[in-house]
């Protein structure tokens, strides 16, 4: 990919980071309703702990969004592929917590981001400017 088609994809990548964005910030929303309403019963602080976490990696991710979005070299899209690779772990065991403990609105969100980890990874080849070949990728010299 040229500079300017990676500049291309990371606008695109950001709109959809945009979505999940948009997602976090329905799931916060919800925590703090459900956590006021149920703050007498115990389960309310759990639910507003879990509120203020989520909320700092909404934050977190906001910010991601800004730097992704600037990109246009293949150095930084490697770093945004990295991002995201290192990402997926995390989704699958967050994913999986929200599935055992009946969040299904946290079990979306996980699920929407690894998807779009997924497809991030998918492209990397493509990104970073490598051929692939049957037994894996090189990067093409210049």
């Amino acid at each position: 990919m040229t500079d300017g088609e990676i500049s291309k994809y990371m606008k695109t990548l950001s709109g959809f980071m945009i979505g999940s964005f948009a997602l976090w910030c329905l799931i916060i929303l919800y925590q703090l309703i459900a956590g006021i309403f149920t703050i007498f019963w115990g389960y309310g602080v759990g639910t507003l702990l879990l509120m203020v976490y989520n909320l700092i990696g909404v934050i977190r991710y906001a910010r991601t969004i800004d730097v992704i979005r600037k990109c246009h070299t293949v150095e930084e899209a490697e770093a945004v592929v990295k991002y995201f690779e290192n990402s997926i772990p995390i989704c699958w065991v967050f994913m999986f917590v929200n599935l055992i403990f009946g969040g299904v609105l946290g079990f979306v969100g996980n699920l929407y981001d690894l998807i779009l980890a997924y497809q991030v990874k998918k492209k990397k080849a493509e990104l970073l400017g490598q051929k692939t070949t049957f037994y894996g990728s090189y990067r093409e010299e210049e």
